[in-house]
């Protein structure tokens, strides 16, 4: 099997497709979620894996967005425990460093650590990536944030470990399929969905009533900013339950008579926290 996904060898990503495929798996990175999405398409991967939530970040937007726009279909969620730690050179201290590099969001989730020793923090695309990019610059007073894995990869010293701010830092990865690739014997027991609700007060309460009048457990909501139109907004939601139950089956048609529209994006077991 062949998975895609963002980043490079030693990126959380790469660790959450170990974690749900076994060592095993033939994983491919790549440098955008984009590029992830092309190669599922054009079938150059049998399976795409990325990031959607954080417990400390929120959601990565930019995945969402993708997941709608695209002809997929998720069939499962892999939750990793995310620790991060300092990384520069051999022998290097953590004085030494002015500059660290890493992925936006866990520049975020250590900001704390990043504010306390007064370093300069610039975004990197990746925090594998990031490793590697200190690594090759040979820079003293530069260090990355990246996984403890990416030591050993790149030949680097772990100057601090665990300096995320929130110890219950955990990353939600979904993993995805072409429409036509779904497997039959998927255990459903969440769902994910987009909707766009149609223009009159209580709109969104009236669609959302229609999970509760069927018992259907509401597990997250969020809106995103349609780019095309500005200031509409689609809906995302996640909730208790397959879209084969009887009772998730007609909230949602009751829902999508009640929206502009409604995609389903996935319905997948419980992932394992």
């Amino acid at each position: 099997m062949r998975i895609a996904y963002q980043g490079i060898k030693g990126a959380n990503s790469e660790i959450a497709v170990c974690k749900h495929f076994g060592k095993e798996a033939e994983a491919t990175g790549y440098d955008t979620s984009e590029e992830v999405f092309e190669a599922l398409m054009g079938n150059k991967a049998d399976y795409g894996l990325l990031p959607f939530d954080n417990t400390i970040a929120g959601s990565v937007a930019v995945n969402y967005d993708l997941l709608l726009k695209n002809e997929v279909y998720a069939i499962a969620e892999v939750f990793l425990e995310i620790r991060h730690a300092l990384l520069s050179h051999k022998n290097n201290k953590i004085n030494d460093v002015k500059t660290v590099y890493s992925h936006p969001h866990a520049l975020e989730q250590c900001r704390e650590f990043i504010r306390r020793h007064k370093f300069r923090a610039i975004p990197e695309y990746d925090t594998a990536g990031a490793a590697k990019l200190v690594n090759e610059r040979n820079r003293k007073d530069e260090a990355a944030i990246s996984p403890e894995f990416c030591a050993s990869i790149y030949g680097m010293d772990i100057l601090a470990r665990d300096i995320q701010t929130n110890k219950n830092n955990i990353t939600k990865f979904l993993v995805f399929v072409k429409n036509d690739n779904i497997p039959n014997n998927i255990k459903k027991q969440k769902t994910s969905i987009a909707f766009k609700t149609k223009h009159y007060p209580g709109a969104l309460i009236n669609c959302l009533q229609r999970l509760a009048k069927h018992n259907v457990n509401l597990t997250k909501l969020e809106s995103r900013p349609v780019p095309e139109n500005p200031w509409e907004y689609v809906f995302y939601a996640d909730f208790e339950g397959g879209a084969d139950d009887e009772n998730v089956k007609t909230a949602l048609s009751e829902m999508e008579a009640s929206s502009l529209f409604l995609k389903i994006l996935g319905s997948y077991p419980k992932g394992r926290q």
